[in-house]
């Protein structure tokens, strides 16, 4: 997994990742110009040997696009770009505006690499309180970001997708709008990253468009996407709810009180569409459990 990024990566700044004993802990790397580049492991950071320069990043860029940067132009202006592999660098630099529209981003300074990971089974310890019977019951992860949300979302994806045996659980059709690319990471067609044998992807598409699409079309039993939110986001899940489908997804945020205070959200939860709420952190590493509660309980304690 961690080729993907260290192949686009300058040769000497790749040569001393590779050197580093714990390279494959790595979740962060950041390249910021006129400074030491800095790798994170679970919250520890260690200094790169020398100073980032801004042909650096270019290379990096170039490399991405396969020396086509007009080809992710769109990307870019957007503030991110997701490579093979669901790696995402976020890009920082001077934004160039035109009618209320970013144009551009030029004289980039720094970027963000984050590292996806792929741990299979680590949604285990949370299945046994999404699966109900033969269906599953709509479930929201939530975490700050760097929390592990993808990477859990991902696996459960997988077992919702593939069946439980433990839970006596068949597996049922996934639905899986991909917006950023980084849950599957398709290429060519191909899901780089395992998502079940039942999930049909739907990638580079905006989630609220995604959800009408798969709902319409492909006889799924789940939707699934990450880090929903917008106004658009909650009046799409409010038809999908209505088309009887469940529903897994991921959000911003720190505690139910926090997602709650989200206007879209909490009419969300008060119309009853969500059943389960996982709250997760990064106290003990990414992916780090806090709670699993019922939605049903704050309405019993007059939260909701």
């Amino acid at each position: 997994m961690l080729e993907n990024v260290l192949d686009i990566l300058p040769d000497d700044i790749s040569r001393e990742i590779r050197n580093i004993n714990s390279s494959s802990g790595i979740t962060e790397i950041r390249l910021r110009v006129g400074k030491k580049g800095v790798m994170i492991f679970s919250g520890t950071e260690l200094h790169l040997s020398r100073i980032i320069k801004l042909e650096d990043l270019l290379e990096i860029l170039v490399n991405i696009s396969r020396n086509s940067i007009y080809a992710i132009q769109n990307e870019i202006n957007n503030g991110f770009v997701v490579i093979k592999g669901g790696h995402r660098i976020g890009i920082c630099g001077e934004v160039v505006m035109q009618n209320g529209e970013i144009k551009n981003i030029k004289n980039i300074s720094s970027m963000n690499i984050r590292i996806a990971k792929e741990l299979i089974g680590c949604a285990d310890k949370i299945m046994p309180y999404i699966v109900n019977g033969e269906r599953i019951k709509n479930t929201l992860i939530v975490s700050p970001p760097g929390c592990g949300k993808t990477t859990i979302l991902r696996d459960a994806i997988r077992q919702i997708s593939n069946g439980v045996r433990s839970l006596n659980f068949n597996g049922l059709n996934v639905g899986l709008i991909d917006e950023r690319g980084e849950i599957a990471s398709v290429s060519y067609g191909i899901s780089n990253l395992d998502v079940g044998n039942r999930t049909d992807i739907l990638s580079n598409i905006p989630k609220s468009k995604g959800m009408e699409m798969l709902v319409r079309s492909m006889g799924i039993s789940v939707i699934a996407t990450d880090e929903v939110g917008s106004d658009s986001d909650v009046e799409a899940i409010k038809y999908a709810s209505l088309s009887g489908v469940g529903m897994i997804f991921t959000m911003h945020g720190t505690s139910f009180e926090d997602i709650y205070r989200k206007k879209g959200i909490k009419e969300l939860i008060s119309e009853d569409l969500f059943e389960r709420i996982i709250i997760l952190s990064n106290r003990k590493g990414p992916g780090t459990i806090e709670s699993i509660q019922n939605i049903a309980d704050f309405k019993r304690e007059g939260v909701v």
